[in-house]
């Protein structure tokens, strides 16, 4: 306890520093850069929801642009007929709910690739049928506004960021208490193996709805705000497959078991396009490259890099001999009472609550 409590302790500067600096960067820079911090704020939503699907739960979706879509076009319906944005913001990610549910009920039994084709044809349906009609968006765009909150004008994207920065923040401290509790427990071993949280008596079908659901709530929110972002509502073509693989990639290269991924893999492809036009690069081959860059180095993402890299360098620079694993043979037993003894002896000191744990062979393979 003393060393988990020592650990979360020593995260709360690096916490404080992230928080102050995205509050306080939007006062340092200029209007352009404010449009892509918001699209950032936005797309870390996003990453988070597929960071609590396939990170979390197993759960890959192909169709998660879909979501986005369709919180661009009710939000856009919503926010048209005065309902206030905090207002808008629940009704959206309650209409998410109810899509998910009318895809995933349907769908709990489906594992891996299956469920991944399921969510592949539901955003192919939408894009060539659903978003088409003239209930949904139409063949022309409509104006998105963008109401006052709280008496503050959101007309400007720096006002707009700190909205969003307040939803995400409030999305991320669900997220993490969601870790941290039996539920969030039951979805990591859903993950690990269905077969295995069934037979501990956990009920795989509530978890997977509901996670499924959670997910969904926080894209159609964030396509509310995507909305808001770019003023009208893009084409279906925008909320396709290949945007859906987009999407997939930012949990990905930022980690997909992190919350801090959804950050890093949020602000990866928002500013990725005007950095690749420098090189005259597209964006799509420079997210491949990424990805096989990620998959390759067999870490969790950019976390999951940074993290093993502030450990080796910790680890190098401690002055403290650590205690590893290990295998040793006994000089020569000592025999008494009919019985073996061996001596180990551990040299350099021992972190406070480690556990020494001794693996005895004998001659015959036995332990």
């Amino acid at each position: 306890m003393t060393g988990g409590l020592r650990t979360r302790t020593g995260r709360l500067p690096a916490l404080g520093l992230i928080a102050v600096a995205a509050v306080v960067w939007p006062f340092l820079t200029s209007k352009t850069i404010h449009f892509y911090g918001a699209l950032s704020a936005i797309y870390a939503l996003v990453a988070l929801s597929l960071v609590i699907l396939a990170g979390w739960t197993g759960q890959v979706s192909l169709g998660h642009a879909a979501f986005l879509g369709f919180g661009v076009y009710l939000g856009q319906k919503v926010l048209s007929n005065g309902v206030p944005v905090l207002l808008a913001v629940v009704l959206v990610a309650a209409f998410g709910v109810v899509i998910s549910l009318a895809l995933g009920v349907p769908s709990l039994r489906l594992r891996g690739v299956y469920l991944t084709i399921v969510t592949l044809a539901f955003g192919a349906a939408c894009q060539h049928y659903f978003f088409e009609l003239r209930v949904v968006r139409g063949y022309h765009a409509a104006t998105v506004p963008r109401p006052p909150v709280f008496g503050f004008s959101m007309q400007e994207n720096r006002a707009l960021y700190f909205l969003v920065l307040a939803v995400f923040a409030i999305g991320l401290w669900m997220a993490y208490n969601l870790r941290r509790s039996d539920a969030g427990r039951a979805l990591f071993a859903i993950r690990d193996s269905e077969d295995a949280a069934q037979a501990l008596g956990i009920r795989i079908a509530p978890y997977k709805i509901g996670a499924f659901a959670l997910s969904a709530a926080l894209a159609t929110v964030a396509g509310l705000f995507y909305g808001m972002l770019y003023g009208a509502t893009p084409g279906p073509e925008q909320f396709g497959i290949v945007q859906s693989f987009f999407l997939l990639a930012l949990p990905v290269v930022g980690g997909l078991e992190s919350l801090a991924g959804a950050v890093i893999g949020g602000t990866f492809l928002a500013t990725g396009q005007p950095l690749v036009n420098l090189f005259h690069i597209r964006l799509f081959l420079a997210s491949s490259v990424a990805l096989i860059l990620v998959a390759g180095s067999r870490f969790d993402g950019v976390t999951g890099m940074a993290r093993e890299l502030t450990t080796t360098v910790r680890l190098a620079l401690s002055s403290k001999e650590l205690v590893r694993y290990g295998s040793f043979v006994p000089e020569g037993p000592v025999v008494a009472n009919g019985r073996a003894h061996g001596l180990a002896r551990i040299t350099g000191r021992v972190p406070p609550g480690s556990v020494i744990r001794l693996r005895i062979r004998g001659a015959g393979g036995s332990e």
